[in-house]
């Protein structure tokens, strides 16, 4: 309830003038929790970021917690910005790499030319961002979390391909850094899956990507010992894991998915779209806690590949256009 300063009458709510004695309303306002913007005392919404003053709704931009926690200060947000580079480089040594490499991988930051390179870049990731928060206020946390995960991804990939293939221990093909900013729609995903695996790198791996010449009985026990795919999926390749050429354990990458059997195991599925867990643990990899192994290099690679389909498979399908 909200009373006239001169008179002391109960204001109606929204007034410009106390209705009894006529004295100027000098309005009340309250600040919003989450992006502290002044709104009227009667407010139901802030009138930036659309928070439920009363909480008698959820609203999602309240209660999101934001994976790049900023605070949205022009002066100190390039600071900010490089903190939560070197908190992503961490992150992604421990799953891609080896977490002890951690500290060489900072040495090697400040000590390479690249360091210089994410200063400029620092600062155009910090203008987007303060636009982007200016704009949409808490609301936008969703879609500015997406902004800096693109941007950090293809700055880490850049940095640990170029300046530290001795650190990896496996030799990254740069061609990868090609699909920084590729979208799927326009993406040949065979061509993408080959320059991610590098297969000429691979010499040691019996591989089929003409299954008209791959051998009958290797073929039909790839397809009744795990390669379990859909009537219309797309097969890129499928590579035979066994010493005699039976292609009763081995793996197989479609459009849709993954297809896998190891040695005394049973045969594991993992479609893109379900990707949750990727982690390299010392000489293999886990795929939604599932064991899967080739070589160190061809593992790190696979690594990569599988998160770039998990990215696009995450992303909303664009809305069918009615003719």
């Amino acid at each position: 309830m909200q009373l006239c300063t001169y008179c002391a009458s109960e204001l109606i709510p929204g007034a410009k003038f106390c209705h009894r004695c006529g004295e100027n309303i000098i309005e009340q306002t309250k600040d919003c929790p989450v992006c502290h913007t002044a709104s009227p005392l009667a407010s139901v919404f802030c009138h930036n970021c659309r928070y439920h003053f009363d909480g008698k709704e959820k609203n999602k931009a309240a209660t999101y917690l934001p994976a790049y926690p900023l605070e949205f200060n022009p002066d100190t947000l390039t600071e900010q910005v490089k903190a939560l580079f070197f908190k992503s480089l961490r992150f992604r040594v421990e799953e891609e790499l080896e977490a002890a490499q951690y500290t060489h991988y900072v040495e090697r930051f400040y000590q390479s030319n690249f360091k210089n390179i994410y200063e400029a870049r620092a600062e155009q990731i910090s203008e987007d961002i303060l636009m982007h928060w200016e704009r949409f206020g808490a609301a936008g946390l969703p879609e500015l979390d997406r902004m800096i995960e693109d941007a950090f991804e293809g700055l880490l990939d850049y940095f640990i391909i170029q300046f530290c293939p001795d650190l990896n221990g496996v030799i990254l093909p740069p061609v990868i850094l090609r699909y920084e900013k590729a979208q799927a729609a326009r993406t040949d995903l065979g061509l993408m899956v080959r320059d991610y695996l590098n297969f000429e790198q691979e010499n040691d791996l019996k591989l089929y990507f003409d299954f008209i010449r791959m051998p009958e009985t290797a073929l039909n026990n790839a397809i009744k010992y795990f390669l379990h795919a859909d009537k219309g999926e797309r097969v890129f390749f499928v590579c035979d894991m066994t010493l005699k050429g039976t292609c009763r354990e081995g793996f197989a990458l479609t459009d849709k998915g993954i297809y896998w059997r190891n040695s005394f195991e049973k045969p594991r599925k993992v479609l893109y779209k379900d990707l949750r867990e990727l982690k390299r643990q010392k000489q293999w990899v886990l795929i939604n806690g599932n064991f899967f192994s080739v070589n160190p290099c061809f593992n790190l690679k696979m690594l990569k590949l599988l998160k770039k389909l998990r990215a696009w498979s995450a992303l909303p399908k664009p809305a069918a256009q009615s003719v």
